[in-house]
């Protein structure tokens, strides 16, 4: 079985003792895992004053590594936001930019991100929205980072109807429900975990709606691989959601 992951990252996480992955360690320990190609995303571009710098050092330090689709992080709210599009969107390996809206300080709602969104649509590029990176409730102290509300990620795909999103970081519970109202959306696996956790949300949501993601290096990776494969799922449901369903997402 192939397995294309949606959510990882490579850098360091400040606040815990992570997996401080390079291209080459993720893929190794990845591929350790039995995942074969991944997305990935800088963690430097988190807490950075820009995410800039970040994405250009994952481009050039996934050069070669096939196995790895680098995915810029793009802060709207910035003034400089279409020029930073403008170069990361120069290597076609990109095919898709990340949202970070709750540690980048705007809403959904935000003005910048339905100009971003057109722009992404003229570009034939993806959105992924980030709606947690952590359990919110396990953050460091001193932070009052509250997830994306699932709600708004529902009323962007409404008001941009030719967008492709990719909703990472739902909990079960927000899957179920965010998913069967909006069947254009995709949605990551990451944080979905329930008893027998695929049948609990294909109870409610159409297979070619998830994608497996395991989080690396915030969440355990073989848990990421223990929701499917014991799930029982027909062999064309679980290779759909195990990686055809991101690709084709995709358009690769």
């Amino acid at each position: 079985m192939k397995y294309f992951d949606a959510n990882t990252w490579t850098g360091r996480w400040p606040f815990a003792f992570l997996d401080e992955h390079t291209p080459r360690t993720l893929t190794a320990h990845l591929r350790a895992h039995g995942i074969g190609r991944a997305l990935v995303s800088p963690l430097e571009a988190v807490f950075a004053p820009e995410p800039d710098p970040a994405n250009y050092q994952l481009l050039r330090i996934t050069e070669g590594m096939k196995g790895l689709v680098p995915v810029p992080i793009i802060n709207p709210a910035l003034a400089n936001w279409r020029e930073e599009l403008a170069v990361v969107a120069t290597d076609p390996r990109v095919r898709a930019v990340r949202l970070l809206p709750a540690y980048h300080n705007y809403r959904l709602s935000h003005r910048a991100v339905d100009d971003l969104a057109a722009e992404l649509v003229r570009r034939k590029l993806r959105l992924i929205v980030q709606v947690r990176l952590i359990d919110h409730r396990h953050e460091y102290h001193a932070m009052t980072i509250k997830p994306v509300k699932p709600a708004d990620v529902g009323t962007l795909v409404q008001r941009h109807p030719k967008l492709r999103v990719l909703a990472s970081g739902l909990l079960s519970s927000e899957v179920r429900v965010l998913l069967s109202k909006h069947p254009r959306l995709l949605a990551d696996l990451s944080f979905a975990e329930w008893h027998e956790t695929m049948q609990y949300l294909l109870e409610k949501v159409p297979a070619n709606q998830l994608c497996f993601a395991s989080h690396t290096p915030f969440l355990i990776t073989a848990a990421a691989r223990a929701k499917l494969d014991p799930s029982g799922l027909p062999k064309a449901k679980l290779a759909a959601i195990a990686a055809g369903n991101l690709a084709r997402w995709l358009g690769v």
